[in-house]
């Protein structure tokens, strides 16, 4: 099969497409074609060796995928069933996504009864599922009747999947952005409103909210941002601290301390997809993937590309270029 594998730590120039041998599944384990799958900015910071040393290189990289069962021996799964596999030390303790295709353990795999595309499908696992475990299990929105949530930075693919699922809520959300080139393309995306600036907002913030907002997802963790969200909350708002924290090395003035003060506050909390496994999450993905398909939500793809396209993507995900999700697609 054909595969992107990274043998040393470094820039795009790192993935090498490769033919590999396919890979081979034991008991417990499901074999997957892949048929497509989404970027994340997780990945570019393990190719770039930033993932800790439990990532042996060389490595097939890549966090999630959607496809079909080709084997699944000693699991409740058949060959054929429609398939998403995220997390669950994915391209990081074994090889993953960015193959033709992968084996991963069942509590990766979540089973799905859709009609959706396969490039629809792909850019709905990991970026949704975080989004839901930010608003559902660290802001609780479902406390608030129109919930008032402030995205930093708006222009990611989870701003996006934050947005479908608060507007749909019934709720607003202002997004934070640096570049005043995509503060049109938020609006755009649902957001009610774009606050363009590179430090604190949140004077700007109660300009539009008096009263401040009710939830805050930050996904930078500064020790500028932790205090900027903590001042932005209305009485009895929360703050969710999310993503891997990778930069979060406990310098004195740096984003561990600032993440770990903040959390000792019962009003913020940290939400990370390290969490997600096919027990705990697979009726959720099959919720959110109803509401895509029932056009609730919009899967906030960017750009859809082809395999032998996914070194220079990551090129443009080290330049911020992305405003939303990026899809791969894998003709096997």
């Amino acid at each position: 099969m054909r595969a992107w594998q990274v043998h040393e730590p470094g820039g795009p120039d790192a993935l090498e497409l490769a033919e590999v041998p396919d890979p081979v599944p034991s008991t417990g384990q499901v074999h997957i074609r892949i048929k497509a799958f989404g970027l994340n900015r997780a990945e570019a910071v393990t190719r770039a060796g930033g993932s800790g040393d439990a990532v042996r290189f060389p490595r097939i990289i890549g966090i999630e995928c959607v496809g079909t069962v080709i084997d699944a021996p000693g699991t409740d799964l058949t060959p054929g069933q429609t398939v998403a596999a995220v997390m669950g030390g994915m391209g990081r303790d074994y090889d993953g996504s960015y193959a033709e295709q992968t084996v991963a353990p069942r509590n990766a795999v979540l089973p799905l009864d859709t009609s959706l595309a396969w490039n629809e499908l792909a850019a709905i696992p990991e970026t949704f599922l975080t989004a839901w475990g930010c608003l559902h299990d660290a802001l609780d929105i479902t406390r608030d009747i129109a919930p008032r949530i402030v995205m930093r930075p708006g222009a990611s693919a989870l701003g996006r999947a934050v947005t479908q699922i608060v507007n749909h809520a019934r709720g607003s959300v202002i997004g934070i952005t640096r570049s005043p080139s995509k503060a049109d393309n938020l609006r755009d995306a649902g957001m009610c409103e774009v606050l363009v600036s590179p430090g604190p907002v949140a004077d700007q913030l109660r300009t539009i909210w008096p009263d401040g907002a009710t939830g805050v997802i930050d996904t930078v963790t500064s020790s500028a941002t932790i205090a900027d969200d903590l001042d932005m909350r209305a009485k009895g708002g929360r703050v969710c601290v999310a993503g891997s924290l990778a930069a979060s090395s406990g310098d004195s003035d740096g984003p561990g301390r600032s993440v770990a003060a903040a959390l000792i506050r019962p009003s913020a909390k940290r939400y990370s997809s390290e969490t997600i496994t096919a027990a705990t999450h697979t009726a959720t993905l099959q919720t959110i993937v109803d509401h895509v398909a029932a056009g609730h939500y919009q899967s906030g793809i960017d750009t859809i590309i082809g395999f032998h396209q996914l070194a220079s993507a990551h090129e443009r995900i080290d330049a911020n270029a992305y405003a939303g999700k990026v899809v791969v697609t894998v003709d096997s």
